[in-house]
């Protein structure tokens, strides 16, 4: 059922630009609700206290950093998001690898963490269920869908 919603989604991204205000893969909350895409959401988030909420992202790459290879390997970059706010994007590479370029313009939905300045990670899909699925979307491509080890 998730790769066939993948499908759907990746077939209405490209059909659509993400990033000219037009609709995408919907982030939702633990609730289910839709989050809002701009950054007066984000910096709401920011500023609350709330417990690793769920948070919608998108914005240039503006760093790409080592990965993490301690425990679960990680995938990490800095996004300048919504051309206004750095945050680091940190991705479990148990769910695939995104081909980041400096320059080059992403989406993620995932949780956020109020450290070391802002940070977005589980930014896949939980084979659990008791997480709010997150993703990523880079040139037209949904990462994070589907467990690939």
């Amino acid at each position: 059922m998730k790769k066939l919603v993948a499908v759907f989604a990746l077939a209405f991204f490209v059909m659509s630009s993400a990033f000219a205000g037009q609709e995408i893969v919907d982030c939702k909350d633990r609730r289910g609700n839709i989050l809002d895409k701009n950054l007066d959401t984000l910096n709401q988030v920011r500023k609350s206290k709330a417990n690793r909420p769920q948070v919608y992202v998108e914005g240039q790459i503006t760093k790409v950093l080592p990965e993490d290879k301690d425990g679960r390997p990680h995938q990490k970059y800095v996004i300048q998001a919504f051309d206004s706010v750095k945050i680091a994007v940190v991705s479990n590479l148990e769910f695939g690898r995104v081909p980041v370029k400096i320059g080059e313009v992403v989406a993620v939905c995932g949780e956020y963490l109020n450290a070391e300045g802002g940070m977005v990670h589980w930014t896949h899909f939980d084979p659990h269920g008791g997480h709010p699925d997150g993703f990523t979307v880079h040139n037209g491509t949904l990462y994070g869908d589907e467990e690939i080890n």
